[in-house]
C-alpha cells in the first residue's frame, strides 16, 4: 500500500469529521454546559457553582489552579463559589476549558504516547509564553491567551490517530511528520469549528503558522501563539527559526523586538514556570 498524498488524507479526514465517524477529542458535557452558562451574564455563581461540582474532578482541579501561585490567592480558595467570586465567571471558563483539553492529550496506544506527550509538553510552553505576553496587552485576556496556545495544535491529534492505521507512515517519521506539517492547521479549524468555539479562536488554530498574516493593526490572540510558538524552546528546530523574523507583522503589534528572546525579559521565567506547573504536574 503506496503513503497516502496530503490530498487524499485531509479529505479522508474532513469526510470523516464531517460524517463524525472520526475519534475527535470531545469536551465532557460539563465543560461546554459551564462554558455557555458562564457567557450568561444574568446566572449566579452558585448556579454555575452548582454545574461544575457535578464533576469532582473538575472542581479538584479548578481549586488546584485557583489556589496555584498564577493567581496569587491571598486566602485559601476551598469551594467552586468562593472561586467563581474571587476569579470571575469569565476567567473560570476559560480555566475550565483550559483544564479539559489536557484529557484530549492521552493516547492509548503505546506507539502514539511519546508523540501525544510531546505535543502536550509543546502546547503547555506555548501557552505559558502566550499568557505572559498577552499580559502586556489591555486589549487581550491572558486566560484566553492561554487557551488559545494549548488548542493551538489541536489539529496534530486526528492525525496521530488516523496515521496509527498507517503502517507505512508509522514506519516513516519524517513522512508523518511533514503531513503533520502540512495539514494540522486546516484538521484543526476544523474540529474548533465543529466545537463551535469562538471565531477568535478558529483563527488561532488556522493562522498560527501563517507569518505574515497581517489583517488590522492591533495585536489579537493569533499574534500571541504565532509569537509564543516560534519563541518556546521546543520549536529549536523548526524550519521557522531560518526566515527573517523582522518581517512577521506580530512582533511589532506585541512590541517585541524579534531578536530578542522572551524567557530572558526580567521576570518572565518565573511567570512562564506558574502556567507550566498547573498542568505538568496536575
Amino acid at each position: 500500500m503506496n503513503l497516502p498524498s496530503k490530498e487524499e488524507f485531509l479529505a479522508s479526514l474532513k469526510k470523516e469529521i464531517q460524517d463524525e465517524t472520526l475519534v475527535l477529542p470531545t469536551f465532557p458535557d460539563v465543560a461546554l454546559k459551564a462554558r455557555e452558562a458562564a457567557n450568561n451574564e444574568n446566572i449566579t455563581a452558585e448556579q454555575l457553582a452548582t454545574i461544575i461540582n457535578t464533576d469532582a474532578a473538575l472542581s479538584a482541579r479548578l481549586l488546584k489552579v485557583a489556589n496555584s501561585p498564577l493567581f496569587r490567592a491571598r486566602n485559601k480558595i476551598d469551594n467552586i463559589q468562593v472561586a467563581l467570586t474571587r476569579l470571575g465567571h469569565r476567567v473560570v471558563r476559560n480555566l475550565i476549558m483550559s483544564i479539559t483539553v489536557e484529557q484530549m492529550f492521552q493516547a492509548e496506544s503505546k506507539i502514539m504516547a511519546e508523540r501525544f506527550k510531546k505535543a502536550w509538553q509543546h502546547s503547555i510552553q506555548v501557552a505559558a509564553f502566550s499568557r505572559v505576553l498577552a499580559m502586556s496587552l489591555p486589549d487581550l485576556d491572558p486566560e484566553q491567551a492561554m487557551l488559545a496556545g494549548l488548542i493551538h495544535d489541536i489539529g496534530v491529534l486526528p492525525i496521530l490517530l488516523k496515521a496509527e492505521k498507517h503502517d507505512q507512515l508509522m514506519a516513516q517519521p519524517e513522512a508523518l511528520d511533514n503531513l503533520i506539517d502540512e495539514l494540522h492547521t486546516r484538521v484543526g479549524s476544523l474540529i474548533v469549528e465543529h466545537w463551535d468555539f469562538p471565531k477568535s479562536l478558529t483563527d488561532v488554530v488556522l493562522e498560527h503558522e501563517n507569518l505574515y498574516r497581517d489583517p488590522r493593526p492591533e495585536a489579537d490572540y493569533s499574534d500571541v501563539v504565532l509569537v509564543a510558538n516560534l519563541q518556546t524552546p521546543s520549536r529549536e528546530q523548526h524550519k521557522n527559526n531560518h526566515l527573517d523574523w523582522s518581517k512577521i507583522p506580530a512582533f511589532k503589534k506585541l512590541g517585541l523586538d524579534h531578536e530578542v528572546d522572551v524567557i530572558t525579559i526580567e521576570g518572565v521565567p518565573e511567570k512562564i514556570e506558574e502556567v507550566e506547573e498547573i498542568f505538568i504536574t496536575a
